[in-house]
């Protein structure tokens, strides 16, 4: 995307994503000025309520069969991709993205062509889609055994590194509800800078 373009993120959800992961992302992603689409990975006719790991329902805004398929290319960039692509977790909802066809399409159409951002078992979703060889990761532990080999995995994450990136693959990953918040802002910081992770911070009362 153009960076004179409102800048823009699409949010991946599933029967069983982590409602935390998924809900902080896009609060935190809003309030820093993105355009947030919510799309349901499920194989509906129409827009129906995903259930969430915790039993939460969220509506989402489409589905992702609805989007029309970003071109996978060498050189240009196709003007259906996002800014950033968010991989939720929540293993059931991570296992249903692993199982389709078409988020692997959507992952490999904005690998290394926009930011590419996956909490807790999300990784997991971008080695299926096979993505990113050899790039610094993190994960929630629970997954991590599926990823050791495929990534260079992180596991010293602590503080302000409970956010991993890794700029030549463009990915953000991190560790599950809990570090959400620092995940949602790095997403921020990158796409919209410092400054606007600064203005939000303060009314979240989110502490530095």
């Amino acid at each position: 995307m153009s960076d004179s373009k409102k800048k823009t993120a699409l949010v991946l959800i599933a029967d069983g994503t982590e409602e935390m992961e998924a809900v902080i992302t896009i609060d935190v992603l809003v309030r820093a000025g993105l355009d947030v689409t919510v799309a349901s990975i499920k194989p509906d006719t129409s827009i129906q309520p995903v259930k969430c790991s915790r039993g939460v329902k969220i509506v989402p805004d489409t589905l992702l069969s609805s989007l029309p398929l970003p071109a996978i290319t060498d050189n240009d960039l196709s003007p259906e991709l996002f800014s950033v692509l968010v991989v939720p977790g929540g293993g059931p909802g991570a296992q249903a993205m692993v199982a389709s066809p078409l988020v692997h399409v959507w992952v490999q159409a904005h690998y290394k062509k926009a930011l590419l951002a996956a909490v807790c078992a999300g990784p997991t979703v971008l080695k299926a889609a096979n993505v990113a060889r050899g790039a610094k990761v993190t994960s929630h532990p629970s997954v991590r055994a599926e990823l050791d080999g495929y990534f260079a995995y992180q596991d010293n994450n602590v503080g302000k590194s409970i956010v991993v990136q890794d700029t030549d693959h463009g990915l953000i990953t991190s560790r599950g509800p809990g570090s959400t918040f620092e995940f949602a802002l790095a997403i921020v910081e990158q796409l919209q800078g410092a400054k606007t992770v600064d203005e939000i911070r303060g009314p979240m009362m989110f502490p530095h």
